[in-house]
This record gives C-alpha cells, structure tokens and sequence, in this order.
C-alpha cells in the first residue's frame, strides 16, 4: 500500500497551519471551520508579517485602486435583489471583490501597528473616489443613493463573507465614515446568509412585507392580521385566475423590497406609511368582506415598492 499524500499550507481565513491528505477536493479548517480546497491555501500565513513593508504598502494602494471599481462595476445591481437574480448578482460581486479585498487584508495585515489607520484611510479613499462619480452625475443625491444600496446589499456582505481578519473592521470603519460623512442617509451592515435566507422562506409568500411591518410593530406571527391575510392568500386569491402567478411573483421581490426597507436609515418610518397607506385599509377591506378591493391595494402596494426599491 502506497504512503498517503498530505498537503500543507495555511488557511486563509484564521492564517492557521494545515495538512490534509492530497486526494480530497474539499475539506474543513479544524480550527474555523471554513470549508477549502487544496487552491486556497496559503504558502504563508496572511498577515504574518512577512510582507516586506514597502511590497506591502504597494499592495495596499493597489487594492485602494481597485476596491471602488467592485461598486462601479455593478451599478444597477439594486435592481437585482430578487430571488431570480440575487444568488447569481452576488456571485458576480463576490468573485470580482474577493481578490482586491484579500489583497488590502493581507497588506494591512503586515502592517499590525498600523492597522485602524490602514483600514480608516482604505475607507476613505474607497469613498472620495466615488464622491467623485456622484459629483459628475446629474442626480447626486441619487447616484449616491444607489451606490450605497450596493455597498449594503452586495460588497458588504461579500468582504464579510470573506472572514478574513479585517473584514469585520473594515465593514464597520466604512460604515463609520459613511455616517459621519452622510449622516442623514446611513446604511447598516448586510449579511449575505440573512439576505439569502430570505428568498429561500415560502412559509411567507403573499405575506412577506405584510410580517415585516408586524414585526416592526411588535405583533406575533399568530397576530389577527397576519392570520387574516394568509387566510386571503390560501383562500380567495388562490382561486382567482391570477392568483397563482401574483403569489409567486411577490415571492420573487418583496424579500428584496424588505432587505432595502431594513438597511436604509428610514425604515420606520418606511414600514408605518407601508401600514397607514396600505395594509390598514387592506385589512379593512378583508373584515368587510371586500376581496377584490384588497386584492387591488395589495397589487398597488408591491408595484408601488417595487418601483421605489428596485427599479
């Protein structure tokens, strides 16, 4: 019998030294956890410091060059937040993002005295080089608006993704200094599992946006309105010609029209005009009898946020 093979390197997201036999196409860090492939590890361990200071600082204004292009290229993304689009949206994000940021992290990394300071001017600099395309845009406030949905939604949650030591940092530092630059427009961390998760919650259906106002008013998931809209869901609007295809398209955008209400800084505001506007009528419209009416608002209602979040 043949002496098995090993394989060594170190895992790129804890920096810890592995060795795992060479005939396996993927395998788990037995001290993170993260799932590998014999690719991925690392001749040195990232951030050991044995960059030479000076690559390292070359390396870092690369990634500075790069990182804003990981928003730019993607503009137009927001609209993408649909259980159709948004696995394959974020893969796009992830793949292009993954290398520029790893870069920054490994060169910050070698720099351990300096890391806040790497990481505040890697933000900042990420910032004023698309202050600079929003600038030239007809639409400021917009152009920005859109690019911060990006960030939120799709490279946020890619670099967290990524688990590498400065990830954490670094979402947090540019979210900082967003809020300080922007403070009437913040935006709060994405998480790609949260996200994802979404689209994958059929339990939810028609109800969707209607359990996200509920909750933001505290109400339990068995509250008289919640039951009495699932009630229409299975009942009245199955049996409409239309029913099927208006369930199975809310579906596919209100996790998406939810995710832009919940990382934007006015969603209380948001979920109450969604309440006063529309569900408040709509649930009168079901106490009294008035299928078609709220069958109607309700088409109004998802139209309406779509347009606004995802158009």
């Amino acid at each position: 019998m043949s002496e098995q093979e090993f394989l060594s390197g170190f895992c790129p997201k804890c920096g810890e030294s592995l060795k795992v036999p060479a005939k396996l196409s993927q395998f788990s860090c037995m001290y993170c956890g993260a799932r590998l492939t014999a690719d991925e590890l690392l001749d040195k361990p990232a951030g050991s410091g044995s960059i030479a200071p000076e690559e390292a600082l070359q390396r870092l204004d690369a990634a500075k060059k790069q990182l804003p292009g990981c928003v730019r290229s993607f503009r137009g993304y927001q609209k993408k937040i649909t259980k159709g689009e948004f696995e394959a949206a974020f893969s796009d994000v992830y793949a292009m993002t993954e290398p520029v940021f790893r870069s920054l992290d490994e060169a910050v990394c070698a720099m351990p005295d300096e890391t806040d300071a790497r990481l505040l001017e890697s933000a900042n600099a990420f910032l004023d080089e698309l202050e600079l395309d929003w600038a030239a845009n007809r639409n400021r406030n917009g152009a920005r608006d859109d690019d911060k949905m990006v960030i939120a939604i799709f490279l946020v949650p890619a670099i967290r993704k990524l688990e590498l030591p400065t990830s954490e940092a670094f979402c947090k530092t540019l979210q900082a200094e967003w809020v300080r630059r922007y403070p009437k427009t913040p935006f709060y961390l994405g998480d790609y599992e949260a996200i994802s998760t979404g689209f994958r919650k059929k339990l939810f259906g028609l109800c969707f946006i209607t359990t996200a106002v509920c909750e933001e008013l505290g109400k339990p998931d068995d509250c008289e309105e919640l039951t009495a809209f699932r009630a229409f869901r299975d009942g009245y609007l199955k049996t409409c010609p239309d029913g099927e295809a208006l369930i199975r398209e809310y579906y596919d955008i209100a996790p998406g029209i939810v995710t832009c209400i919940n990382l934007a800084s006015d969603r209380h505001e948001t979920y109450r005009e969604i309440r006063d506007t529309w569900l408040a009528p709509c649930y009168d419209d079901l106490q009294n009898g008035r299928m078609a009416d709220c069958k109607e608002r309700y088409t109004q209602m998802v139209r309406t946020l779509e347009s606004r979040f995802l158009s």
